[in-house]
């Protein structure tokens, strides 16, 4: 990946890998594809049953071939221009890991846990924080996510291994409680002394599997997550419904 400033260029070694089922969402293939192609970034993907186990061992295969890697998960909707947005952010503030902003799939909170939070969560479970915040060009987090997430390999040689592992909770199940291989990563990432970003400068997309549903007046659709259907099988009350007989 080229990096001009000024009139000086560097190349950057990036490789972006991924963690792939065998099917996936042809959009987001080909909007990565026109990200990567002009940075000169390659893709690699690993196919398994166990999300963590296939980032571990890409991830390793390129530790000690670049400066960066970028994990990207295949549901996620990023462009060229945020790719070089990371690196010139990841650079600038000497960051181990940064990301960009975005929400969860169903939900629509940011996936990321403030500063300070993670081992002393707030009691009502929820956080604020100042409308400054966002304003900030990069802003140190205790967890982000690996929708598009920019990794100094450098800081990754700090980190024993394992890197990923799922942990249960206090009665050997994953329920509530449990400690998730991502979190695991992040929580470790930060005792061994590396620290991750988010820049609210960039907004990532989170591909959603949805259901279109004809409107009550047949003008406009209405949407409802696919999960809701499966769970409830109940259409929206505002979709189409035939007149009553």
């Amino acid at each position: 990946m080229q990096v001009t400033i000024g009139d000086t260029q560097v190349n950057i070694r990036v490789e972006a890998v991924y963690s792939l089922p065998r099917l996936g969402f042809n959009d987001n293939f080909f909007t990565w594809a026109q990200a990567f192609m002009p940075l000169g970034i390659r893709p690699t993907k690993v196919t398994g049953a166990f999300w963590d186990q296939c980032n571990d061992r890409v991830m390793t295969q390129f530790i000690n071939d670049a400066e960066y890697i970028l994990t990207v998960d295949y549901d996620t909707f990023f462009t060229k221009a945020d790719i070089e947005h990371l690196a010139a952010l990841a650079m600038t503030f000497q960051c181990d890991a940064i990301t960009g902003l975005q929400c969860k799939r169903e939900d629509g909170r940011p996936m990321l846990t403030m500063l300070g939070t993670l081992n002393n969560p707030p009691a009502d479970g929820k956080t604020e924080v100042p409308a400054a915040w966002f304003g900030n060009p990069v802003c140190e987090v205790d967890t982000a996510h690996f929708g598009c997430t920019l990794i100094s390999t450098a800081a990754l040689k700090r980190m024993s291994k394992p890197w990923f592992l799922g942990v249960p909770n206090e009665k050997g199940e994953w329920g509530e409680g449990r400690l998730d291989p991502d979190i695991f990563f992040w929580k470790k990432w930060r005792e061994s002394g590396n620290r991750v970003y988010i820049t609210p400068r960039v907004v990532l997309g989170h591909g959603e599997y949805m259901v279109t549903w004809p409107g009550k007046t047949l003008a406009t659709p209405v949407f409802q997550y696919a999960t809701q259907f499966c769970n409830t099988g109940r259409r929206p009350d505002d979709a189409w419904s035939p007149p009553s007989p």
